[in-house]
């Protein structure tokens, strides 16, 4: 357990107060000053080590704990929450959908095409055995799905979410996983109105699949440019309209 004594000093400028606390604890959060589960002081504690009011500890509290960072135990205190990727990418997922809204089809499938690629490739050259069953898993759930679009939709994100694991690249999956939640709503509506849109996904599925499971790193990568340079083909079609 980490020790709280005078942990924190007066922070000086005090614009804005609560932003600066709530910075101040998360950096010491981040420096292993505090760890995962560690209590902080207690709000009196707080204000006379930052020099500020209890308004703004309880506001600095908030946003910490919106962001994941802390949690607040009812009657024991505020505690160091364990940091998870969950935390990371929901408040990455929750900045995207407050900047982009909804029209974010097109710059979403350019950034899948700058990334996707290279998961495909570093997938086939890293990915273990259990990847390869979850991969082939999800490939069998979008096939057998063929007909519901909603469900289809989740599988196929699933079956890129298991590339990005199957790379061994943990930022990988970081960055995906935002942008697959993104996704759905774009992928029902191009299976719902784009006959035959499901056949052809699930064919370029199955050759990155067999790609990754031969270990062919360069047809893997070439498998998902197709795949992707397809999927801009029908998100145009969909989405943006012809000037």
């Amino acid at each position: 357990m980490a020790k709280t004594n005078n942990m924190f000093s007066s922070i000086g400028d005090r614009t804005p107060l609560s932003q600066k606390v709530a910075i101040k604890i998360e950096e010491a959060i981040l420096s292993k000053e505090l760890s995962p589960g560690d209590k902080l002081p207690s709000e009196h504690e707080l204000c006379e080590q930052f020099g500020v009011s209890r308004t703004s500890v309880r506001e600095a509290v908030r946003i910490l704990t919106t962001q994941g960072i802390v949690e607040v135990k009812k009657g024991r205190g505020i505690f160091v929450k364990n940091l998870s990727s969950q935390n990371v990418t929901d408040g990455i997922l929750k900045f995207y959908q407050h900047r982009l809204g909804g029209e974010y089809a097109a710059d979403l499938i350019h950034t899948r095409q700058a990334l996707e690629p290279s998961i495909a490739y570093f997938a086939a050259k890293n990915r273990t055995e259990e990847d390869l069953e979850l991969i082939e898993k999800n490939l069998r759930l979008i096939e057998k799905n063929h007909d519901n679009p909603e469900e289809s939709a989740k599988y196929d994100i699933e079956f890129h979410d298991s590339l990005a694991r199957a790379s061994k690249n943990m930022l990988f999956v970081l960055m995906m996983r935002p942008l697959h939640k993104l996704i759905p709503p774009i992928k029902s509506k191009i299976h719902a109105e784009l006959k035959g849109s499901t056949d052809v996904a699930l064919l370029w599925h199955a050759k990155i699949y067999q790609a990754i499971k031969n270990k062919d790193a360069e047809r893997a990568r070439d498998a998902m440019i197709e795949h992707l340079r397809i999927a801009e083909e029908q998100i145009k079609s969909l989405y943006i309209p012809e000037n």
